[in-house]
């Protein structure tokens, strides 16, 4: 969701476009919140912590602030500073000094994160696949997913080998077209 998609969700519904952004970023939140207070917070710490960086992102969006693009940045660092103050208020009410080793575990947090946005990008790929229609979402599953040659394809699709071949090169300049407009950088993916 970028912010002009927000901005005129928030316009016409303030309530339904909050929910959307709750509903597309929730896990994501979740996952860096979780990556930086999981040795120190309960789970009730951990879903205020939640709570608490979304109420901070609603404010955050309802300013006047220009800004354009891709909301998850700015999701991302609200998530991250609520965690490490969470953090320190749990370690100053229990008194706890933090081992070296348990600070370099949350400043290192990155492995979550890039996780979550993984999973994401592989549903928003996986999705882009499936909506080119059949036969050319199996045979694009099938080829890369499944690394299958376009013989073993054209067996269980019913065509040739060289129908194969031409439907996946097409099917990939359609991908290509549809994923252009992402948020993320497919070229770059190692999946």
């Amino acid at each position: 969701m970028t912010d002009s998609e927000y901005r005129s969700l928030m316009q016409s519904s303030p309530r339904e476009a909050q929910n959307a952004l709750f509903g597309e970023y929730f896990n994501y939140v979740y996952a860096i919140v979780f990556s930086k207070l999981r040795s120190v917070a309960s789970r009730e710490d951990i879903d205020e912590c939640v709570s608490d960086a979304f109420a901070d992102i609603f404010v955050y969006c309802e300013g006047e602030r220009s800004r354009e693009g891709d909301l998850k940045g700015i999701i991302g660092t609200i998530a991250s500073r609520r965690s490490i103050d969470m953090f320190h208020s749990i370690a100053a009410r229990s008194g706890r000094n933090v081992p070296l080793d348990e600070a370099a575990e949350l400043s290192d947090s990155c492995d979550m994160v890039k996780n979550a946005e993984k999973a994401e990008m592989c549903r928003e790929l996986l999705a882009a696949v499936k909506s080119l229609g059949e036969p050319d979402s199996t045979i694009v599953i099938q080829k890369f997913y499944g690394n299958m040659s376009s013989k073993e394809i054209a067996e269980t699709v019913s065509m040739t080998p060289a129908a194969v071949r031409v439907r996946c090169g097409r099917a990939l300049k359609k991908l290509r077209k549809l994923l252009s407009g992402s948020s993320f950088n497919f070229m770059e993916v190692e999946v």
